[in-house]
């Protein structure tokens, strides 16, 4: 079983890129992360259709956004049959999909910014996935900040309400870098945003007893970065920072196969359009 996370930057500049990933990893669970798009304004649900896979959502305009990709080839078909009179709703609708998300959920309770849309959930056969975008920050003397704070910490007492009886992976940007392995420059980043103390307290609170770091369940290698700012040649300098994660309570952390970064995704190529800023986390589980 492949699960991607995918902090894309814009579905609508990075589609041909996203169907590049589908056809070249062929995943099972797809998460994205600021996909930037309300759900009834154009988010490529066809497009998606016609590669085999089905789309929950929970966007908004401009800002955040996620979704999670379910793979079902028996959805595949050629989008010139389509019928121009048919709502995507019918032609795309959940009585075709054989294998079918449920208790999909938007937003969780008690989030602190309930407007923004940061966080989907569902479960598919055994396992519950929750897609997370956190909240950026920007810097320590901020609202911004403190909410950080505060949506982290709802977060995390939500995920560890959840039932035990299913086995659960959280993944998502979490904006922040856990600790110094995860940092090109530990020394000249110590104490900015997404570096600081404060924010790796906050992200371990967040897993509590329950989640676990599945890349460090797997591997205790530095440099596996996720983020590379779009300035200074900074991917080419391998100047980066590991934002993207995969967390996993006991039962999944069994499954782990491999976890690693497509970091060519990452890697400009004129004919699909510019990368975003993140690359592709990959999370290889044996089956639930």
């Amino acid at each position: 079983m492949r699960v991607i996370s995918w902090n894309m930057n814009s579905v609508r500049a990075r589609l041909p890129r996203l169907l590049a990933l589908l056809r070249r990893h062929e995943p099972d669970l797809v998460c994205l992360q600021e996909t930037k798009i309300a759900d009834n304004d154009g988010f490529p649900v066809m497009q998606l259709g016609a590669a085999g896979y089905h789309a929950v959502l929970h966007g908004q305009p401009s800002h955040n956004g996620v979704a999670i990709l379910f793979h079902d080839p028996t959805r595949r078909c050629d989008l010139w049959t389509f019928d121009a009179n048919s709502s995507s709703r019918e032609v795309f609708g959940l009585a075709r999909v054989s294998v079918m998300p449920t208790e999909v959920q938007r937003g969780f309770p008690g989030d602190p910014a309930p407007r923004e849309a940061r966080v989907i959930s569902a479960s598919l056969g055994k396992l519950r996935i929750v897609n997370a975008y956190v909240v950026n920050g920007k810097d320590r003397e901020s609202d911004q900040f403190k909410l950080k704070q505060s949506w982290m910490s709802a977060l995390g007492k939500w995920l560890q309400s959840l039932p035990e009886t299913t086995p659960l992976l959280v993944v998502g940007d979490f904006n922040v870098a856990p600790d110094s392995r995860d940092v090109w420059d530990p020394e000249g980043l110590q104490d900015r945003i997404h570096c600081t103390n404060e924010e790796r307290a906050w992200l371990k609170d967040l897993q509590g007893n329950r989640l676990r770091d599945l890349l460090r369940a797997t591997t205790e290698e530095p440099g596996m970065y996720t983020w590379w700012p779009y300035q200074r040649d900074a991917f080419d300098r391998d100047e980066g920072l590991r934002f993207d994660l995969a967390l996993g309570d006991a039962a999944v952390v069994n499954l782990v196969k491999r976890v690693w970064v497509d970091r060519e995704e990452r890697r400009p190529a004129s004919e699909l359009g510019n990368p975003s800023d993140h690359a592709p986390l990959i999370i290889d589980l044996a089956e639930p």
